[in-house]
């Protein structure tokens, strides 16, 4: 009897509202807990209007939503408890199919810049760069001053001598500094939801977890990626990626062997010829230097039509023995690579 008394006295509008709430937090899968502190009514609106069709916000006292969060966490999942810690201030529940990662990022592309106010901590470091400004020569110079900003006329015209770091992130703004701000068109401030935490799939995911830069994590995916071909391919580890890769590989290295090993196979045939051509016709350039009657006609009617560069090959055995064997390497080393490459 005390009991149902008891619940009884309870305002008729608290129990519908945790009944709406436990519904939604059996219904959807992604649930998070919304930081709404000094966000005007204006502003909240429109984030809810820019949500709407991808999320739900309820907004209710932290006693509701602890009572609501509590009895869906026995039938549901006893994880969403870890919740409770993230309900302190002004807060409300968000809903949503999408997963948290993505709601954070449009959460995060839902806010708005707005101007600095006195007393208020500053989320981010501002700066003041140095040059001429617009303001008439005036009290304005003394006002930016007490601002901590090096400004003096000059020219006629109120100048910032130096950069000024004029806030750093977490300073309390001063009355100063915001009236220096407004002049400079500067607004530091952010208004928008702030996801303290979401739940999915039995994780609760800390505000800072959901933070993603996506351009490092895709290159850190590429890079991975890379290295991981690279690994595979030299071990010699099949896969889909690398097969094609090990296979030319192969065939460069199988090629190379032929090569030189002067297997007369049809692959390595011509390239063989070529070059058994080219020896034969050096030893009979050298023959023919020391006797021209060593070489029939055939042989000196081919020594003619040999390339010029094959005639200066005397000229260049006069260089220094040390040019010369560098430049041999350099021909060894272009005709691996003309091996490998096929």
């Amino acid at each position: 009897m005390a009991a149902i008394a008891k619940a009884e006295e309870i305002p008729p509008w608290k129990l519908e509202v945790v009944s709406e709430l436990i519904e939604m937090l059996e219904r959807y899968p992604v649930i998070g807990i919304l930081d709404i502190t000094d966000l005007p009514a204006a502003q909240f609106q429109q984030m809810r209007q820019k949500l709407r069709g991808q999320a739900e916000i309820r907004v209710a006292k932290n006693t509701l939503l602890t009572i609501a969060l509590g009895q869906v966490a026995e039938k549901k999942d006893p994880k969403l408890k870890e919740l409770l810690t993230y309900l302190r201030g002004q807060s409300a529940l968000i809903f949503t199919q999408m997963n948290p990662f993505k709601l954070t990022k449009i959460i995060e592309s839902s806010k708005m810049s707005a101007p600095a106010k006195p007393g208020v901590k500053s989320p981010k470091d501002v700066f003041i760069p140095a040059g001429e400004t617009d303001f008439a020569p005036g009290p304005v110079v003394g006002e930016l001053q007490r601002a901590g900003i090096k400004a003096r006329i000059q020219a006629g015209k109120v100048a910032n001598l130096e950069d000024c770091h004029i806030l750093k992130q977490g300073d309390v703004i001063t009355k100063e500094i915001v009236d220096a701000l407004a002049k400079f068109g500067i607004q530091p401030m952010e208004l928008g939801l702030k996801l303290r935490a979401a739940y999915e799939a039995g994780m609760v995911f800390p505000a800072q977890v959901l933070m993603v830069d996506e351009k490092q994590v895709i290159s850190q995916l590429q890079a991975a990626c890379v290295g991981a071909v690279n690994l595979a391919v030299t071990i010699s580890y099949p896969t889909k990626v690398t097969i094609g890769v090990m296979i030319a590989k192969a065939s460069a290295a199988a090629r190379s062997l032929a090569l030189n090993a002067w297997l007369p196979i049809a692959e390595v045939m011509p390239t063989l010829l070529a070059k058994a051509s080219a020896e034969m016709l050096g030893l009979a350039g050298v023959l023919f230097a020391k006797d021209e009657k060593a070489l029939d006609e055939e042989l000196k009617k081919m020594l003619t039509a040999a390339p010029p560069a094959k005639a200066e090959k005397p000229a260049e055995e006069k260089k220094p023995a040390e040019e010369k064997a560098k430049e041999e390497k350099k021909e060894e080393e272009m005709a691996g690579l003309g091996a490998l490459f096929g």
